[in-house]
């Protein structure tokens, strides 16, 4: 019997014979569990707050991180996992990152390498607290004199940014006509352990007086001017060249007068440029708009003041692709996005009000390249039918097909008929089951309510998988978050009175069998459930 064709009993059996750890097997189990045809989702439990909530690797945060619930816990209902202790609104958590990553073994000197959430507060401390109890790991103070309120991934190698806020002059200080020479501080650490890598100025004498912003991302200095430039530095270049420090976590240091990451020393600055170092890359755009990615490197931008269009271009010499112009549908109330895919397929995702577009970049000749359309996607309201299916069949909706296949308003219909529109409000990768998790909100022609679902679809053709319709309804002016994780997805939201939603939903496979038909020895339904639960344990240990 091949691989392809054993039910999931056999895989597990087969999986436990062989003894041997592999998560993509299992990952891929799961999502054929996910994508049954018999399989659901049901709503288990919500909970509210005052506060914003996150869900990140089936914790659920609650309170500014200082609450924290697992989603499985006993009887499959999430539980309150650790509450921090009460503190003064001075150690309010700003930002925080949950810093778990799969290791095959830990060294024996464990401690820096364990699943933590890293949480930086008001008063610039970055505090590590243990994911499981909640026990502080390890405390560092940033600085008196900068405020640290932004943390974020540097890339992939388990990097981090601390950015601080705009350094700004007092308004007596203005009216004299100073000019306040420091745009923000940069502060980069290794998690794994917790490391000092480099704190650095971005001082408008060094950069241009008309910088606005600045940042790092895949080992890149990204600095931002008025006008729409955005440039691009090589920062290991300027740690490697520009370093004056050389400080380590707990030694002393004599720039701060005392022990590096202590109270009230906190971390020196351990780089300092004195000239601009070199460009490596120079563009224009509309809002700073500018993304990178694909194989060969490419780059997507909006032109400046031409809001509406997207062109893709190469970054070796800047020439623009083949049929690298993306249009804005203007008539959708949503605005378009061009971004490339998650999956790091070098694919670009153009998301309009009503579809999604799939573009892959093809190398040619003479160093060229060609933007090609792999598949369009276009979100099914929860009785199937979607505005593109109506119109085939020559319904009248008050909407057109254009030539292209986008859907167009007309400029004169009936108004007394109020189309069924289908609008995409969120898309993202579940990157565990290669799955496309696509939100739309339908408007009902019968009243103004908004129904909400989410539609899995195949990563490698955009087939819809399974359509999910939401319980709750969509609110339009307020804001939703969508969290997939395996079998359970959360959707938080804030409603009218100021007040945050946590609603949970989780994979459900009963099946209702005709009575009188239950075989003796057999029992379908209870089997399927203790293999599922079985396997997404295997899974969630194996992460």
């Amino acid at each position: 019997m091949s691989r392809q064709r054993r039910n999931i009993v056999c895989q597990l059996r087969a999986k436990e014979r062989e003894n041997k750890w592999n998560i993509r097997r299992n990952l891929n189990i799961v999502k054929t569990i996910v994508c049954q045809e018999h399989s659901s989702f049901k709503k288990v439990w919500e909970k509210v707050s005052r506060s914003p909530i996150a869900y990140e690797g089936n914790r659920i945060y609650f309170d500014n991180y200082r609450s924290v619930y697992i989603g499985h816990g006993r009887q499959g209902q999430p539980e309150l996992l650790y509450r921090l202790p009460q503190c003064p609104s001075k150690h309010k958590i700003e930002d925080a990152l949950v810093c778990q990553f799969p290791l095959d073994h830990l060294p024996m000197k464990h401690k820096g390498f364990k699943g933590h959430l890293l949480a930086l507060t008001r008063d610039n401390w970055l505090v590590r607290y243990d994911l499981n109890t909640g026990a502080v790991l390890q405390e560092l103070f940033l600085s008196q004199r900068y405020k640290f309120r932004h943390l974020g991934w540097q890339g992939e190698g388990g990097t981090i940014v601390i950015r601080s806020i705009h350094a700004k002059l007092s308004a007596m200080a203005r009216m004299a006509g100073i000019i306040q020479p420091l745009l923000m501080v940069l502060a980069v650490f290794s998690v794994l352990p917790l490391q000092l890598v480099a704190v650095m100025e971005v001082q408008k004498e060094i950069f241009g007086k008309d910088i606005c912003d600045s940042g790092i991302s895949q080992g890149a200095l990204i600095i931002m001017h008025q006008g729409g430039t955005v440039r691009l530095y090589s920062f290991d270049r300027i740690v490697k060249e520009n370093t004056i420090v050389h400080a380590k976590l707990g030694d002393m240091c004599s720039v701060v007068n005392g022990i590096v990451g202590s109270h009230p020393s906190g971390i020196p600055c351990t780089v300092k440029l004195k000239e601009t170092p070199p460009v490596l890359f120079e563009v224009r755009c509309h809002e700073h708009n500018l993304q990178m990615g694909g194989f060969p490197w490419h780059y997507i931008f909006t032109p400046h003041r031409n809001n509406g269009v997207f062109h893709v271009h190469k970054v070796e010499n800047k020439k623009q692709a083949h049929n690298g112009v993306i249009d804005m549908d203007l008539l959708s109330l949503e605005p378009d996005k061009a971004v490339f895919h998650a999956d790091e397929s070098g694919r670009i995702l153009h998301i309009s009000g009503n579809n999604i577009r799939i573009l892959k970049l093809h190398s040619g000749d003479n160093a060229t390249s060609e933007l090609k359309e792999c598949f369009t996607i276009t979100p099914a309201s929860p009785d199937g039918e979607n505005t593109a299916s109506l119109l085939a069949r020559g319904e009248d909706t008050g909407w057109a097909l254009s030539s292209s296949g986008r859907i167009i308003k007309k400029r004169i219909f009936d108004s007394s008929i109020l189309p069924t529109i289908e609008c995409i409000k969120d898309v993202d990768y579940e990157n565990e089951m290669d799955l496309l998790v696509v939100t739309s909100v339908t408007d009902t022609r019968d009243d103004a309510t908004h129904v909400a679902s989410i539609g899995l679809h195949d990563n490698t053709t955009g087939k819809l998988i399974k359509q999910i319709p939401l319980e709750e309804e969509w609110d339009e002016t307020m804001e939703h978050t969508i969290c997939f994780d395996l079998d359970t997805f959360a959707h938080i939201y804030k409603s009218g009175t100021s007040k945050f939603h946590c609603v949970l939903y989780r994979l459900d496979r009963t099946i209702d069998e005709p009575t009188g038909h239950k075989r003796r020895h057999e029992k379908p339904v209870r089997q399927g459930r203790r293999t599922s639960r079985r396997l997404l344990q295997d899974a969630e240990d194996d992460r």
